[in-house]
């Protein structure tokens, strides 16, 4: 189970880092384009909350 979760962390690990790439880009590029910025926010938002969620998962996994 935990090989399960330490590969979906690293997934979500990757895609919260593209996404976070993708959000400077656009602010800074197109920095009035509001809607896609707004949208690629809830999207990053989406997977810090997952990476923060499978982290403490993983943690409490190592401590039992």
């Amino acid at each position: 189970m935990s090989k399960i979760i330490i590969s979906e962390y690293e997934r979500a690990i990757m895609k919260r880092d593209e996404i976070k790439a993708e959000l400077q880009t656009l602010e800074s590029e197109k920095p009035r384009n509001q809607y896609n910025i707004t949208i690629t926010r809830d999207r990053l938002a989406y997977w810090e909350g997952k990476t923060e969620g499978l982290k403490f998962a993983l943690d409490h996994i190592h401590e039992t």
